[in-house]
């Protein structure tokens, strides 16, 4: 094949063949050697293609922009579809809205991380379904008076909010993982 978007064809058939299986330590080494030399020969038709910038040997723009944003804001969450058509949110939007509008916002507690669990996304969606289960890690005022009371003021506030921005009513587990002091 002559075009240089593309492995040549040499190369693939190099890595295509197969020699039968000699038992013998000559035959190892020379299938050894021959090996390794398939590999710098795939690495330097490889690294010629990148230095051209073969569209073969290069990440897709769509793909590299996927990744860029997922590493960014996390996967795109599923919401349930509203009267005007499907939505949905990234879960660095979700841990935003479940910490300042709900564990910050009960006295006494602060938000330390959360968790999710999905359900399955749609066929359309790329990123996870619909939150199932959230898992709220918060820090626990040492004069709070009840600590289960406030587990579960937190649990209401979380629901409170997912249900009022969102649509959704998750299972929303609490584990107070520290107590801090304002002193």
């Amino acid at each position: 094949m002559s075009t240089d978007n593309q492995l040549s064809h040499s190369v693939r058939r190099l890595t295509a063949s197969a020699r039968s299986f000699t038992p013998s330590h000559e035959q190892d080494d020379a299938d050894t050697r021959e090996y390794l030399r398939m590999i710098a020969s795939l690495h330097e038709e490889w690294d010629r293609l990148e230095s051209q910038a073969s569209a073969s040997v290069m990440p897709q723009r769509h793909l590299m922009d996927a990744i860029l944003a997922e590493t960014r804001h996390g996967a795109q969450v599923e919401m349930p579809a509203t009267d005007l058509g499907p939505y949905s949110i990234s879960e660095f939007s979700l841990r935003a809205l479940i910490r300042r509008h709900a564990v910050d916002c009960v006295p006494g507690a602060r938000a330390l991380r959360s968790s999710f669990e999905y359900a399955p996304s749609s066929e359309d969606h790329r990123g996870v379904g619909v939150p199932e289960i959230i898992t709220c890690r918060i820090s626990a005022h040492v004069n709070v008076g009840s600590l289960p009371q406030l587990a579960q003021q937190v649990r209401d506030a979380v629901r409170a909010t997912c249900r009022e921005n969102l649509g959704v009513s998750p299972t929303v587990n609490v584990h107070i993982e520290d107590l801090h002091d304002d002193n």
